[in-house]
């Protein structure tokens, strides 16, 4: 069987192809070879690991100019940089490997932590660390607009962007910092047997990062930043513990059903 296909019209846009090696109408690359292992390597070692490739430019620059990815993206500039939703969804990808490797890990590092409470509420927060583990994707989804909510009230003597802005901007700056922590923290979970030292170096980077961003985004000062990211940890961490108690409850009254 002939390894060459024969096409006329791209089967992206439906546009003539048959005298151009990529679209005229939407950019598409011409494919006349049917696919091989061979060229899919290819083809991801070249998407994924190009230096001249958006994810690379994207990483990197969420890090070292964060502002021109995401107030870019806010703006209008859509090629440069990888868009915010598909950025969320390489990052829960990251983090759905990472959940899956340490999971029981972090089981034998909570044991270890919580031997000197009644077993009872051992197991209350061991269902509770299994059910984050189990609906990693769906917390990370909703907690994004709440994120940007508490953001948004937070920002809400500044005008510069609006809560669906904020959404973006969570969208870029939390998948970001926690798909680059799931890749850190893979050998540190193995290596430190302290599961709430491991929670704080995630806690700890999560909000230098997010604080990072803003005060990038909206140009402020160090002094400001901080008075904002303190009012930011103080309504998060109410919300936080109420969660936790009425989760602790829920799972608690399930447990002795």
């Amino acid at each position: 069987m002939s390894d060459l296909i024969t096409i006329t019209n791209c089967k992206n846009c439906g546009n003539q192809i048959e005298t151009y090696n990529f679209c005229p109408g939407c950019g598409a690359k011409k494919i006349t070879n049917r696919i091989t292992f061979k060229n899919l390597v290819s083809e991801f070692v070249d998407r994924f690991f190009n230096l001249d490739n958006s994810f690379i430019k994207t990483f990197i620059h969420l890090f070292t100019k964060p502002e021109e990815v995401i107030d870019g993206y806010i703006h209008g500039l859509r090629k440069r940089y990888v868009n915010a939703f598909g950025y969320f969804a390489i990052s829960i990808t990251i983090t759905g490997f990472y959940a899956f490797l340490v999971k029981d890990r972090m089981f034998e590092l909570m044991t270890i932590a919580l031997s000197s409470i009644p077993q009872e509420q051992v197991e209350i927060q061991k269902s509770v660390l299994n059910y984050t583990f189990q609906y990693q994707s769906l917390i990370n989804f909703l907690l994004i607009p709440i994120l940007a909510a508490i953001s948004r009230l937070v920002f809400l003597n500044y005008k510069k962007y609006n809560l669906t802005e904020h959404l973006v901007i969570y969208l870029y700056a939390y998948s970001h910092i926690v798909g680059f922590m799931a890749l850190f923290l893979l050998p540190v979970t193995f290596a430190i047997d302290n599961i709430f030292t491991i929670s704080l170096i995630q806690y700890i980077v999560y909000i230098g990062y997010v604080a990072y961003v803003l005060k990038k985004l909206y140009k402020i000062s160090l002094k400001k930043i901080l008075i904002k990211t303190l009012l930011f940890i103080g309504i998060i961490s109410f919300l936080y513990i109420t969660i936790i108690i009425i989760a602790g409850v829920i799972i608690g009254l399930a447990l002795n059903k």
